[in-house]
């Protein structure tokens, strides 16, 4: 079967994963992770909480700064991201980092609080097998949130702001944040395509799919999937 992405990360090595981390930390991104965590932290102060497609562990640093009594959990499908998320979060005491595919966890049933992902979900090679593990894991009445990028966002604006986010950076960091942005929005869906798939899962009758500016860039979605009781 043709991969989306997934396969090109579980085997990535160390150094590869570090130069990622380095290259990919820019002021836009660093800045859509704290108003994630930001938007988390006023929906949820305790329980439990998953990060899919973690990755360096961006995300859940921010998320346990604005609400340190969540109990944090971070997947990824690359063991060499995770070996590195558990370096720059170890001075976050209780974190739970595993190695491993959202399509079949070892999470029990109705074990989170709340899920979130973040720049991951465009790679997943079986989107809706993953969705409905989502459901599986969420506790019955919460919410999981995936955060992502859309195809059909405006050009314009999108370049305008892409320059901003970018002034005071020396031209190789610039031309590599572009190009790994830009693979990502050839590889994203449409707006539409969201919508067909969410048909396909459990959540197809509990979600939304909201177009929002992230780190200053007009080119995100957010998915909010509420699992019900059947």
């Amino acid at each position: 079967m043709k991969t989306r992405g997934e396969t090109q990360y579980i085997n990535m090595p160390f150094l590869a994963v570090k130069l990622y981390d380095n290259l990919t930390s820019v002021k836009g991104i660093n800045k859509s992770f704290k108003e994630i965590a930001h938007f988390v932290g006023n929906i949820l102060t305790q329980g439990n909480i998953l990060d899919i497609g973690t990755g360096p562990g961006r995300l859940l640093s921010e998320i346990s700064k604005q609400a340190p009594q969540l109990k944090l959990f971070g997947l990824d499908i690359s063991k060499a991201m995770i070996d590195l998320a558990k370096q720059n979060l170890a001075s976050i005491p209780d974190i739970d980092l595993r190695a491993g595919n959202i399509n079949q966890t070892d999470f029990p049933d109705n074990f989170f609080d709340c899920i979130v992902s973040t720049g991951s979900f465009y790679n997943w090679d079986n989107p809706v097998q993953g969705l409905n593990e989502i459901f599986r894991i969420l506790k019955p009445d919460k919410t999981a949130y995936i955060y992502d990028s859309y195809k059909d966002f405006d050009k314009k604006a999108f370049h305008t702001r892409l320059n901003q986010n970018l002034k005071g950076y020396n031209l190789i960091r610039k031309t590599i944040s572009k190009y790994f942005l830009q693979k990502q929005l050839r590889m994203t869906y449409q707006l539409d395509k969201y919508k067909e798939i969410l048909d396909h899962t459990i959540f197809k009758n509990n979600y939304s799919v909201q177009p929002i500016d992230l780190g200053n860039l007009p080119i995100y979605v957010r998915l909010e999937l509420k699992k019900s009781h059947l």
